[in-house]
């Protein structure tokens, strides 16, 4: 994301934020294809960052900058 001189922007460390590739619901393993961080904000807006798959780990993204709606 934007770096801001106030300090008050949402960053993303560059460290993955999540490992693996299967989840288990209902008892069942899935694979995972997507994992997304959402943010909600005080107005009740959200965002959605998709993290990006790299070397077995979800990654924020490269460019730190979110998709826009």
């Amino acid at each position: 994301m934007a770096e801001s001189s106030t300090g008050d922007d949402l960053t993303l460390p560059p460290v993955p934020l999540a490992t693996g590739a299967v989840v288990r619901l209902g008892g069942a393993d899935r694979r995972v294809t997507l994992v997304e961080l959402v943010v909600s904000t005080e107005d009740g807006g959200e965002l959605r960052i998709p993290l990006e798959h790299h070397h077995g780990g979800w990654w924020p993204p490269a460019d730190r900058t979110p998709a826009g709606p």
